[in-house]
């Protein structure tokens, strides 16, 4: 649900709930999204807010159809946090829960071309990581604790090749 309100012209905290893809291929890459707004640039994981009465679960559904163009991606919940951050002007307080998605033999997910849909929400490129690049990466990733989140991953759900 997102939230705004205006007192005498002063902008408050907007309210949202979102969902969070992680997504993995078979050599255990995983797929993020670059953003840009207001000269800034980051990476986090495809999704997007939820719609309506939508549960975080069918919100979760809704992005991978929408972004990756996967149906029935067989979704894992994982972790929720709660985020506060500055976004086309405005001042976002956001409820995330984080969802593992495993590719399956065949499944492709989102190419390098980044649609007209990606660059009016801000996601000017794709990329897939390794566990040592997004490590070593001297850029911003978001969730911050994105590779400690995901060795955990690794030691439960999946082994590294």
């Amino acid at each position: 649900m997102m939230v705004k309100q205006t007192k005498r012209g002063t902008m408050v905290q907007v309210l949202r709930q979102a969902a969070r893809l992680i997504v993995v291929r078979r050599d255990n890459r995983v797929l993020l999204f670059r953003y840009e707004d207001d000269g800034r640039t980051w990476w986090a994981a495809p999704g997007g807010g939820l719609e309506g009465d939508e549960t975080f679960e069918k919100a979760a559904a809704r992005e991978a159809a929408e972004e990756l163009s996967i149906t029935d991606p067989g979704l894992t919940p994982l972790w929720s946090q709660t985020v506060e951050f500055r976004f086309r002007g405005e001042s976002i307080r956001q409820v995330e829960r984080y969802f593992l998605m495993r590719l399956s033999r065949g499944e492709t997910a989102f190419g390098g071309l980044v649609g007209e849909a990606h660059r009016r929400e801000g996601i000017v490129a794709s990329r897939w990581w390794s566990l040592d690049e997004i490590a070593a990466a001297g850029e911003r990733i978001y969730p911050e604790d994105l590779v400690e989140r995901l060795q955990r991953l690794v030691s439960a759900h999946w082994r590294v090749p």
